[in-house]
């Protein structure tokens, strides 16, 4: 009786993370479109600030601001006469305090129950004094302080999170330990998962491919997510020249983050015939195109001061569930599962290890990537984040 009156507590839920709902679907989409489900869940990327003025999401925002439902989330657009000036230290924390009361008033009239601030950046720091949460999680999905625009005012702000959290969730190993060096606590490991039933469902009902990939011959090697600084373009253009038949079909936006290098080695990597950008593709359309691929890749350029020697992939699982074999850089937490994926180091390495994969040698079969992924979905990970938040809302404690 008692876990079943936990299962069915009810608390509120206001996440404030710096990606947009209708952006590229990560691991704050995935979770809470399921835990929307349970518990009223109000999704924000806080509030405007002046160097908002000049984007197209500004333009197109509603002035005195609305919640809309999406995907069984409640989604924030912050009014734009509720402009953050940092510059202006009073007026910004009155700023902060009427954003406080829109969200406490909308959720007060659409759930009941403890309130749970789930923060995914240490940004929203200036929140947390005017929100009286009855408990905090601070999640760290990223090495945040190898990432552009890091300073002081955010470490400090990650510190005064780290001691002020009821919860701590890092994607991965490598991230706790990170923050250990910060911090004396507990830290909990959620990785990211796949939404394994869409992968399922495609294979299921496979159809005629995508218009954009039906005239890339096959094999086809496939990437997809974020095209940003640390993909290793110069290995994808030398693997490119070398076997000009292998077809490389990246599928993803590129960053806005500026990186001479990095675009350098990108329009090179453009200007092959066998190398092709399709960009963007709705989270829907992802299990439909990696499908249609022979090998997907993971194929980043490692250093000792990227934050993706953290990372635990997004795209790891999403491989695995479609089935076909997998090919790595060495990313540490992927190394636990090479038994299904085939971790590759340097350029004759990842020749070989491409080779092989398409020669149906590497590591793995297609039931065994398969089952891993299902061992590692979203339902899962969010049943997981369901226990730890009702324990929190039940025993009222921090959690161990």
């Amino acid at each position: 009786m008692t876990s079943l009156k936990k299962k069915l507590l009810p608390f509120e839920i206001l996440v404030l993370a710096p990606n947009c709902w209708s952006g590229q679907w990560v691991n704050r989409q995935q979770l809470f479109s399921r835990l929307g489900c349970q518990h009223p869940v109000l999704y924000s990327t806080g509030g405007w600030f002046t160097w908002h003025r000049n984007l197209p999401c500004w333009e197109n925002s509603s002035p005195l601001g609305e919640f809309l439902q999406h995907d069984n989330v409640w989604v924030d657009d912050s009014p734009r006469f509720l402009l953050h000036v940092p510059r202006f230290p009073l007026l910004d924390a009155l700023v902060s305090r009427l954003q406080v009361r829109r969200w406490k008033r909308f959720l007060g009239a659409h759930g009941k129950g403890p309130l749970i601030v789930y923060i995914y950046h240490p940004m929203f720091l200036r929140y947390i004094k005017w929100l009286d949460a009855d408990y905090i999680v601070y999640h760290a999905y990223d090495l945040y302080d190898h990432t552009p625009g890091w300073d002081d005012a955010l470490e400090n702000a990650e510190h005064e999170l780290l001691r002020v959290s009821d919860l701590v969730i890092a994607s991965s190993d490598q991230i706790a330990n990170v923050l250990l060096k910060k911090v004396t606590r507990n830290i909990r490991i959620l990785p990211n998962g796949a939404n394994v039933a869409a992968f399922d469902n495609t294979i299921a009902n496979l159809e005629a491919q995508p218009a954009d990939l039906v005239d890339i011959p096959y094999p086809r090697l496939g990437w997809v997510g974020s095209l940003h600084a640390e993909v290793d373009y110069s290995l994808i253009f030398e693997l490119a020249s070398r076997r000009p038949t292998w077809n490389f079909v990246l599928i993803g936006q590129v960053t806005t983050h500026a990186n001479a290098r990095a675009d350098a080695e990108r329009t090179k990597c453009d200007s092959l015939p066998n190398v092709h950008f399709l960009g963007s593709k709705r989270i829907d359309e992802i299990p439909h195109y990696l499908s249609h691929m022979d090998v997907n890749l993971m194929i980043y350029r490692l250093s000792d001061h990227s934050w993706i020697k953290a990372i635990y992939p997004l795209k790891l699982h999403e491989y695995l569930a479609a089935g076909h074999p997998v090919v790595s850089a060495n990313v540490p937490s992927v190394r636990p599962f090479s038994k299904v994926v085939r971790i590759a180091d340097g350029i004759d390495d990842w020749q070989l290890a491409i080779a092989e994969a398409l020669e149906g040698s590497g590591p793995g079969t297609r039931d065994e990537r398969k089952a891993v992924a299902a061992e590692n979905s979203w339902d899962h990970r969010s049943n997981m984040l369901n226990e730890w938040l009702t324990n929190l809302a039940v025993n009222g404690r921090r959690a161990p």
